[in-house]
């Protein structure tokens, strides 16, 4: 068993989709290596069995516990039973992936789910309920697979899940916390449980440097990022036309787009036939991904309406990190940060407006940039170590006066934890 009794106390990292070097899992997990290197706590991280084992190094060696990401299906069924089959497989499976981990949960310990998701929470659940350790739970949630609504399954999938953890630890034992407000809201009521509106997982790191991964385009007209590999289910409009129908309207435009080499749309790659495209292929690192932001004047990000309404977006992020403008889909949360003055930009309400508002974005390039930076040092306040300070205050028994909670009753009304 891992950490004998006299250790310290244990922040035990749950991640299992903590598999390769890039993606948000591997940039959080690292940040905590860090921070909390020579702290009052010990950080385990159980990771994915299939974790890079380059990454594994750098982490210290996590424990390869689960067998599946929070992502990948752990049941086969239909319209009508896959998602409560996937409930019960998957939360069973995580239970018996944590048994084989070798770790004995204890009561002082801060189980600690960044990316939470129904399944995983009441497998959590369930091993802790049998080693009847009332540790301390945080669940952190920046999406949900599919809609929770009232009456349908996904509803109760996650009422079920957050019961079945208030009644292994309590409810005094359990943080739940969402990145936005919709979400919070939603979950709030679904799993009978107050939400709070916590930061972002993410540490802005600004200070690493990297040359741009690539070439430029030639010219000096606005540079326009692309950026987070397009995938079919994350665009409304297809990014080869909207490339081509901006530089139709445009032509002094320049666009450089990330790719994920793997799997290159014909389309996408066609588009390396324009001067003014420059195509980035593959996933970067911290490093490389903020050199071509920073090389940007503005990001383009055509996400669907509903995909995005309540969930954040990594490249929205750093951009307002780094005091870059964006163009977005209205109805989403990057609009509503626009809207909110927390980040600069411009929201189109149609997708064919897109055109429209990227001229509008061009033609008063200098005043969005100039918000965009005014805007950047608070944005910034709200991250990855406000998150780790909330987390380890409220382990500690310390008071979370000022935090924003949503209560199931509650509808919009924002409550303040005591």
């Amino acid at each position: 068993m891992l950490s004998p009794p006299d250790e310290k106390e244990r922040i035990v990292l749950l991640e299992s989709g903590l598999q390769q070097r890039t993606g948000h899992h591997a940039h959080f997990a690292g940040g905590l290596v860090q921070r909390l290197a020579g702290s009052e706590r010990s950080l385990v991280i159980l990771a994915s069995r299939d974790i890079d084992p380059s990454l594994a190094v750098d982490l210290g060696d996590p424990v390869r516990t689960f067998t599946r990401g929070w992502w990948e299906p752990a049941a086969i069924g239909d319209d009508f039973d896959r998602a409560w089959k996937d409930f019960r497989a998957g939360a069973r499976r995580y239970a018996a992936d944590l048994d084989l981990a070798g770790i004995e949960p204890r009561s002082t310990d801060l189980f600690w789910m960044p990316t939470a998701c129904a399944r995983e929470a009441a497998g959590l659940a369930e091993w802790l309920a049998r080693h009847q350790a009332r540790a301390r739970v945080a669940l952190g949630f920046q999406q949900v697979m599919h809609p929770v609504e009232p009456g349908n399954v996904e509803g109760l999938i996650h009422r079920l899940a957050a019961r079945s953890l208030l009644d292994s630890v309590g409810a005094e034992h359990v943080f739940a916390y969402a990145s936005n407000d919709r979400l919070a809201r939603r979950l709030a009521k679904a799993m009978s449980l107050g939400i709070y509106l916590a930061p972002q997982p993410l540490f802005y790191n600004l200070s690493a440097t990297a040359p741009f991964p690539g070439a430029l385009p030639p010219g000096d007209g606005p540079l326009v990022a692309c950026v987070g590999v397009p995938r079919p289910d994350k665009a409304a409009l297809a990014l080869p036309a909207i490339v081509r129908g901006a530089l139709d309207l445009r032509p002094d435009l320049r666009f450089v787009i990330q790719l994920n080499g793997a799997r290159v749309d014909p389309l996408l790659a066609a588009l390396r036939e324009f001067p003014q495209v420059s195509l980035v292929e593959g996933w970067l690192d911290d490093g490389a991904f903020l050199a071509l932001i920073r090389a940007a004047d503005m990001l383009l990000l055509p996400y669907r309406r509903l995909r995005y309404a309540e969930r954040t977006s990594g490249p929205f992020t750093l951009a307002a990190a780094i005091g870059r403008p964006a163009v977005v889909p209205s109805g989403t949360w990057m609009a509503d940060r626009i809207a909110r003055k927390q980040a600069a930009g411009i929201a189109y309400k149609r997708d064919a407006a897109i055109f429209d508002a990227l001229a509008a974005a061009v033609d008063r390039l200098s005043l969005l940039q100039a918000q965009a930076v005014k805007l950047a040092p608070r944005w910034r306040d709200w991250d990855g170590e406000e998150l780790l300070r909330l987390i380890l205050r409220w382990s500690n028994g310390g008071g979370i006066s000022g935090v924003r909670r949503i209560d199931p009753g509650s509808g919009s009304a924002l409550s303040r934890a005591g």
